[in-house]
Parts: structure tokens; sequence; C-alpha cells
């Protein structure tokens, strides 16, 4: 047997080839569910209690020399990293005539088998908070991820460190969130009752604004769909710490009644126009119709952001938050899909608003789901809900996406086109509707646009919107015609650029 200690340099090494091969001749370590030791079918663990020798039998290299420099490349990432212990170090073996690679580190107890209701309430809650936050700030650093459970984390004189061997592509938050839910039903073993739940939503929200604004979003949306049994008042606690909500209390109390009854107003990018907006809310009202489903993008592009605002809040319409509310609500230092031209008005709209209105649009929701339909403003596969867009080239996958969880049919906006696709018999559609209507019963799945009410894009200036029959789940496509030369002189006024009132005059 070889044995060559792979080390930072001028750094104390905690172990020699003698000792190494000690360990080697060890019998490996059985893995158990809950045992002392975690790991993957390849790995084969070695441990006397004061070190731990870790081995991927499956990584093999084809000289010493490749797997020399496979190892110091390791070690100089891990470096980087910041999250391992500082004294591990990598081995390379020749065993039977192969080279591999181990590494070796002091015992740590992984978090998994820490009695955390022994623990001071103080210290549990700290140990806790830590480990979020190196989630986070490796996230942030590297836009990886690290693994997410409890046996991957150990806390060894005063410091925490990261145990796994892998780093993994970064996925939206997706394992982040089962952690969570996963933390949510262990609660009684965690010792985390409502206070403590509502002090880890008040840490995290702030670490997660330093990946992005819209992080907690993700986070929050992907806990809703999290199954939490008797902890779900628990689960709530912290939702509404994290991410709390600016729905008014008619809206709130609507909720519940979306899936079924009257008629809704379904609507969508406003965009600050407020001739257009005003009316397609007189032919609403002329219909009878008091319930809006507000898909986003209330500001941006237009003039009268504060007064479009003003009337969605007055009507207390159950409101999801746009891409334009999105970057105006946190001051343009956001990830949202944009281009120039918006950017330049949102900047505007920004400088126009108070306060109050940018958290009112903070605290808009992203997504509202019911048992048979829910509504995004971009796109239902898109962990944000309001960047990506549905249109022929991504139709298919909202589409599986609709099938795979069960939701017959999607409302969405931001893309302006009046219409939907829809999926029967195994076949995808696009349905362009105008003043008529698409019945979605017989789909299997259907994603639905109301057009746009501030920026149509049908060749004339007309503010676009639909009547939604929960019942019948049939979608009546309206267009109606305002007064755009009022908002062009209003755009003329607050000097707009002219390429978007030609859009407004061309309707482009």
């Amino acid at each position: 047997m070889e044995i060559s200690i792979i080390g930072r340099p001028g750094a104390d090494c905690i172990a020699d080839e003698a000792r190494v091969e000690q360990l080697l001749g060890m019998e490996p370590v059985s893995f158990s569910h809950r045992g002392i030791f975690t790991g993957k079918p390849e790995t084969c663990i070695y441990s006397d209690g004061e070190l731990v020798l870790k081995m991927n039998r499956n990584r093999r290299f084809p000289t010493g020399s490749v797997a020399e420099q496979w190892c110091r490349s390791q070690l100089a990432k891990e470096e980087e990293y910041a999250v391992y212990h500082p004294a591990r170090i990598w081995v390379v073996l020749q065993i039977e005539g192969e080279w591999m690679a181990a590494n070796l580190t002091p015992y740590m107890m992984a978090l998994h088998q820490v009695d955390f209701n022994a623990l001071p309430s103080a210290e549990r809650m700290s140990l806790l908070e830590r480990l979020l936050a190196c989630y986070v700030d490796f996230l942030s650093r590297f836009n990886l991820k690290l693994d997410d459970g409890l046996s991957n984390f150990a806390l060894f004189e005063g410091e925490l460190y990261y145990l796994d061997d892998d780093i993994y592509p970064w996925d939206h938050f997706t394992a982040f969130t089962a952690m969570l839910g996963h933390w949510l039903r262990l609660s009684g073993k965690l010792g985390l009752d409502e206070d403590a739940w509502k002090r880890l939503g008040t840490v995290l929200k702030p670490l997660l604004r330093t990946y992005s604004s819209d992080a907690g979003d993700m986070v929050c949306e992907g806990l809703k769909d999290q199954i939490v049994g008797r902890s779900e008042s628990l689960k709530e606690s912290f939702l509404d710490t994290l991410c709390p909500r600016a729905v008014s209390v008619a809206a709130a109390k609507a909720e519940g009644q979306l899936i079924s009854g009257e008629a809704i107003a379904v609507i969508a990018d406003i965009h600050a126009n407020l001739p257009a907006f005003e009316a397609v809310l007189q032919a609403i009202d002329a219909r009878g119709i008091s319930r809006y489903l507000l898909l986003g993008d209330v500001v941006g592009y237009g003039p009268n952001p504060k007064a479009c605002i003003d009337l969605v809040r007055e009507r207390e319409m159950y409101c999801l938050r746009g891409n334009h509310d999105h970057y105006v609500a946190y001051a343009g230092d956001v990830r949202v899909a944009m281009g120039i031209m918006a950017r330049r008005t949102a900047d505007w709209t920004i400088g126009v608003l108070d306060e109050s209105d940018r958290r009112w649009l903070a605290e808009l929701p992203v997504r509202y789901r019911g048992d048979n339909w829910m509504a995004v403003h971009g796109a239902p596969v898109d962990k944000s809900f309001f960047n990506a867009y549905v249109y022929d080239m991504t139709a298919e996958r909202n589409l599986d996406w609709l099938i795979e969880h069960e939701m017959p049919i999607c409302f969405h906006g931001h893309s302006h086109i009046q219409g939907g696709y829809v999926r029967m018999a195994g076949e995808s559609t696009q349905v362009l509707a105008e003043n008529g209507v698409l019945q979605t019963r017989e789909m299997e799945a259907a994603l639905v646009c109301p057009g746009s009410i501030g920026q149509a894009r049908v060749g004339n200036p007309v503010a676009q919107a639909a009547i939604y029959y929960p019942d019948d789940r049939g979608v009546e496509m309206l267009a109606i015609e305002y007064d755009s030369g009022r908002l062009i002189e209003d755009m003329k006024r607050e000097g707009f650029p002219e390429e978007l009132i030609r859009r407004i005059r061309q309707g482009v």
C-alpha cells in the first residue's frame, strides 16, 4: 500500500502515513438511518473515535500523479469554500494496484445526533440559525448548494462545519424548503415552538435577501407545498414572519371562494395606464361583477402608478406581484427579466411612489393556488413565478407541469398575449381568443392569459381583460376601447420616451 498525504502548505498535519494505514486496517463503519455516520452506498468510512477517514470507492485514478493533482485541486476549492474543518486533508492511496483518494478530518458529532431539547434555548436557536446562515452564505458566494440534512453539518469546538464531500448544483431552494418542512415535522425533537419558528423567520428573511430579493418568495411558496402534519400552525407562523402579505381583509376572505361561485374578473398588466384601467372597471361594473383576480404588474411602462395602485386597493382586489411591481418594490436591486426601456420607466416609478406604496407592492403574493386552479404572473414552472414567460417555446413544459400537479387551469399574465395554450387528448394547441369564450372544462390542462390592460399588443390601443366562470370553467375574453390620447398626454408631460408612446399608439 502506498500513502501520500496532501495538506495545506505550511499547516500542521493531523495524521501521518502510519495513522492512515492504521485506520484503513479497521473494519469500515456501518451506516444506518439514524446512526452516527450516514453516507452513500459507495462511501467507505473508517474511524477510531478521534479521526474519520472517508473514501469514495467509485473514485479511481489511472496514476498516482493524477490522483494527487485531483486532491490538490479539491483542497484548493475547499479552502475557498471555507465550510470544511481547516485541518481536513486528502490522502492518495494505492490499494491492490488501484489509485484512490480519501479525506481525513477530526471526528465531529453530526447535528442529527444532537439532543436539541437538552440544550439551553439560546444555544439551540443559535445552532440552527448558524446552519441557515452557512447554507445561504455559501449559496450567495458560489450559486451552488450544500446538502441540506442535519447529518451533513457538525459542531466542533464552537464552530459549525460541513461534512459532506459533495457540493451540488443550485436547485432554486427545492431541497432547502424540503429541509425546512422536515424541521417543522421534527419541531418537538428540535425544541421549536411557535416563538422559535417566528424567530427563525426573522433571522432567515435578511439572509435570503443577500442572495436575491425574490428568494424569500421562493422559499415561502415551496414551503406552502410541504405537508407538515400537526405542525401546520407552526408553518403558518413561520411564513407570516418570513413573507408577510399585504392582502386586504375582504380579499383574504374571498381567496377561499375564488375556486367556485360567481364570475370573477381576471385582469393583468395594468402598467400604470389609468384610462385603460378605468375603462375596464367600468365594463366589469356594468356586468355586476365585484370579484377581481389581478395577475400582477400594476406599475411599469405607464405614467399613473399611484392612481392605479389606489384603485386596486380601494377595490380590495386579490392582486399578485409582477416583475415590474417587484423591481419597483425593491428599488431596482433585483434579478428580474426586464429590458432597458422597462427599467427606465420602472426607475422613474420608484421616484414617484412613496414608501407605503412600495411596501405594499413588496408584500403582494406571487402565486394563488386553489383546489383546481392557480394563478401566477409569469409561468407555473418558474420558482419566482414572475420572471419566466408562457409562449410557444415554453408552453409544453408548463402544460406538463399542470398535468403532473393535477392542476387543470392556470391563469397568467406577463406575455400580454390574450388567449391560451391547452392540452386535449395528449395534444397541445395555442388558442387565441378575441372577444370570444374559451371553454376549459374538457381540457386536460389550460394556460390562460387575459391579455394586458395597459399595453395590449394587438395592433390598436385597446384594454384587454377576461371573465372566468368557475362553475363551468369558461373564460370570456374582452377587448375594451379607452381614451389613449389622455394617456399619451400624461406620458408626454412626464417626459416618457417616444418609443413607449409609439407602442401605445400602434398597440405593439
